[in-house]
């Protein structure tokens, strides 16, 4: 499972937003023993804070220069913000308690997707070309296609062979003309558990 980690990138947060989760930054790192060595000290820190803020005001009703001056102001503190991220990351190495500790902001880690109810469209149908099936899934975010098939007379299911796909409709080769076929499909996640659809008969071409 993937390590716990901070946002390092603020780029996208409200630039009237940016100075307040800068400032709980810096106040959660002062004194923090987690983070000793920091590569952009509270002091620059600060300043960096402090500047973005007064560029900031001055740019709301101000000329273009100023503007131009603002956004100089916010690319040096997303740069500290950054620096100091990547940092944090290392240090805390996936410890959750630390990582908060430093006031930035968590980063999501992804969940297993899965398990997946029955499918609610499974279609096996017998090509026109002999020897193929085709398969169709209602599609399911997260998810991959799963069928297991078996000719007449049926064989104990876990013996039946099986095709994993990453479509939701593919074709089945290599059966035997004239065959009659039972099918059925699930979706597959990061989960063992798969819900499998009622058998379907096709007699192949």
């Amino acid at each position: 499972m993937r390590k716990a980690k901070v946002v390092t990138n603020y780029a996208r947060v409200k630039q009237n937003n940016l100075a307040t989760e800068a400032q709980t930054i810096h106040d959660r790192l002062t004194g923090n023993a987690a983070y000793p060595n920091l590569p952009v000290t509270l002091v620059a820190f600060l300043a960096f804070i402090t500047a973005y803020i007064n560029k900031l005001a001055a740019a709301l009703h101000g000329t273009p220069e100023q503007t131009a001056e603002k956004n100089v102001a916010k690319k040096d503190l997303l740069t500290a913000i950054s620096k100091n991220g990547v940092y944090v990351n290392a240090t805390a190495d996936g410890d959750e308690v630390k990582l908060q500790s430093s006031g930035y902001i968590m980063a999501k880690v992804p969940q297993p997707k899965g398990p997946f109810g029955v499918p609610k469209l499974f279609v096996p149908l017998a090509s026109r070309e002999p020897g193929r099936a085709l398969i169709e899934f209602a599609p399911q975010n997260g998810a991959a296609y799963i069928i297991r098939y078996t000719m007449e007379p049926k064989t104990e299911r876990n013996q039946w062979p099986t095709t994993v796909e990453t479509r939701r409709s593919f074709s089945v080769d290599g059966l035997v003309s004239g065959g009659r076929y039972t099918f059925i499909g699930a979706y597959k996640g990061a989960s063992n558990e798969l819900n499998y659809t009622a058998p379907v008969e096709v007699v192949i071409q």
